[in-house]
Protein backbone atom coordinates (compact mmCIF):
# COMPACT_ATOMS: atom_id res chain seq x y z
CA UNK A 1 0.00 0.00 0.00
CA UNK A 2 1.70 3.33 -1.16
CA UNK A 3 1.63 6.27 1.53
CA UNK A 4 0.66 9.44 1.44
CA UNK A 5 3.81 11.80 0.95
CA UNK A 6 3.37 16.06 1.28
CA UNK A 7 5.23 18.68 2.82
CA UNK A 8 3.15 20.67 5.75
CA UNK A 9 3.87 24.22 4.92
CA UNK A 10 1.43 25.54 7.21
CA UNK A 11 -0.08 23.68 10.16
CA UNK A 12 -3.00 25.40 10.18
CA UNK A 13 -4.48 26.63 14.24
CA UNK A 14 -4.80 22.61 15.39
CA UNK A 15 -4.27 20.03 12.87
CA UNK A 16 -3.77 16.33 14.22
CA UNK A 17 -3.01 12.80 13.19
CA UNK A 18 -6.81 10.74 14.48
CA UNK A 19 -8.34 7.85 13.67
CA UNK A 20 -11.32 6.49 15.45
CA UNK A 21 -9.77 5.87 18.80
CA UNK A 22 -8.84 2.90 20.92
CA UNK A 23 -11.89 1.67 22.66
CA UNK A 24 -12.02 -0.98 25.65
CA UNK A 25 -9.43 0.53 27.78
CA UNK A 26 -11.84 3.24 30.12
CA UNK A 27 -11.64 0.81 33.05
CA UNK A 28 -8.12 1.87 33.10
CA UNK A 29 -8.73 5.27 33.16
CA UNK A 30 -7.68 5.77 29.33
CA UNK A 31 -10.35 7.64 27.09
CA UNK A 32 -11.19 6.22 23.63
CA UNK A 33 -9.79 9.75 21.94
CA UNK A 34 -10.30 9.77 18.72
CA UNK A 35 -11.91 11.78 15.54
CA UNK A 36 -14.52 14.08 16.90
CA UNK A 37 -16.85 13.47 13.86
CA UNK A 38 -16.45 9.86 13.13
CA UNK A 39 -19.03 9.65 10.54
CA UNK A 40 -16.86 12.19 8.30
CA UNK A 41 -13.56 10.10 8.75
CA UNK A 42 -15.60 6.75 7.65
CA UNK A 43 -16.93 8.58 4.85
CA UNK A 44 -13.27 10.18 3.72
CA UNK A 45 -11.71 6.70 4.03
CA UNK A 46 -13.97 5.34 1.93
CA UNK A 47 -13.71 7.95 -1.16
CA UNK A 48 -10.38 6.87 -1.10
CA UNK A 49 -10.17 3.70 -0.97
CA UNK A 50 -9.29 2.84 2.40
CA UNK A 51 -10.34 0.99 5.83
CA UNK A 52 -12.84 3.26 7.88
CA UNK A 53 -10.20 2.95 10.55
CA UNK A 54 -6.85 4.43 8.27
CA UNK A 55 -5.42 7.97 10.25
CA UNK A 56 -6.68 11.13 8.17
CA UNK A 57 -6.09 14.53 9.08
CA UNK A 58 -8.09 16.43 11.15
CA UNK A 59 -8.15 20.43 11.20
CA UNK A 60 -10.00 22.09 13.26
CA UNK A 61 -11.13 26.27 12.67
CA UNK A 62 -8.04 26.98 10.45
CA UNK A 63 -6.90 24.92 7.83
CA UNK A 64 -3.45 23.66 6.93
CA UNK A 65 -1.97 24.09 3.70
CA UNK A 66 0.01 21.12 2.40
CA UNK A 67 2.48 19.95 -0.16
CA UNK A 68 2.29 16.77 -2.54
CA UNK A 69 5.60 15.29 -2.75
CA UNK A 70 4.07 12.43 -5.05
CA UNK A 71 0.51 12.16 -7.01
CA UNK A 72 -1.86 11.57 -4.24
CA UNK A 73 -5.64 10.88 -4.07
CA UNK A 74 -7.74 12.56 -1.72
CA UNK A 75 -10.86 13.40 -0.23
CA UNK A 76 -11.89 16.47 2.18
CA UNK A 77 -14.58 15.51 4.32
CA UNK A 78 -16.61 17.56 7.03
CA UNK A 79 -17.04 21.17 7.69
CA UNK A 80 -16.32 23.58 4.58
CA UNK A 81 -12.84 25.07 5.08
CA UNK A 82 -13.05 26.20 1.20
CA UNK A 83 -10.76 23.40 0.35
CA UNK A 84 -8.21 24.52 -2.77
CA UNK A 85 -5.49 23.20 -5.05
CA UNK A 86 -3.38 25.72 -6.34
CA UNK A 87 -5.57 28.74 -5.48
CA UNK A 88 -8.56 27.00 -7.49
CA UNK A 89 -11.26 25.42 -6.13
CA UNK A 90 -11.37 21.91 -5.06
CA UNK A 91 -14.74 19.53 -4.00
CA UNK A 92 -15.45 18.32 -0.63
CA UNK A 93 -17.19 14.55 0.27
CA UNK A 94 -15.75 13.56 -2.88
CA UNK A 95 -12.48 12.31 -3.84
CA UNK A 96 -9.46 14.26 -6.80
CA UNK A 97 -6.19 13.78 -7.70
CA UNK A 98 -3.58 15.90 -6.60
CA UNK A 99 -0.21 16.28 -8.73
CA UNK A 100 3.01 16.07 -7.37
CA UNK A 101 4.04 19.73 -6.72
CA UNK A 102 0.58 21.00 -5.91
CA UNK A 103 -0.62 23.08 -2.97
CA UNK A 104 -3.74 22.12 -1.45
CA UNK A 105 -5.09 24.74 1.26
CA UNK A 106 -7.82 24.85 3.40
CA UNK A 107 -8.88 28.06 4.44
CA UNK A 108 -11.27 28.97 8.03
CA UNK A 109 -14.03 27.25 8.46
CA UNK A 110 -17.28 28.31 6.83
CA UNK A 111 -19.52 25.80 8.55
CA UNK A 112 -18.58 23.48 10.99
CA UNK A 113 -15.16 22.69 12.86
CA UNK A 114 -13.75 20.42 11.93
CA UNK A 115 -12.75 19.22 8.21
CA UNK A 116 -10.69 15.42 7.59
CA UNK A 117 -8.23 14.97 4.87
CA UNK A 118 -7.89 11.39 3.86
CA UNK A 119 -5.28 10.00 1.68
CA UNK A 120 -5.41 6.91 -0.51
CA UNK A 121 -2.93 4.21 1.49
CA UNK A 122 -3.28 6.30 4.49
CA UNK A 123 -0.82 8.42 6.68
CA UNK A 124 2.94 6.80 7.90
CA UNK A 125 3.69 8.98 10.53
CA UNK A 126 7.54 9.03 12.03
CA UNK A 127 7.76 9.05 15.46
CA UNK A 128 10.64 10.65 16.54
Amino acid sequence: MKTALFKVIKAGLQTRVQDLGRYGYQQFGISPSGAMDPYSVQVANLLVGNSTKEAVLEATIIGPVLQALSDLTITVCGGNFSPKVDEREAPMWKSFLIKKGQILSLGSCKQGARAYIAFSGGIDVQWF
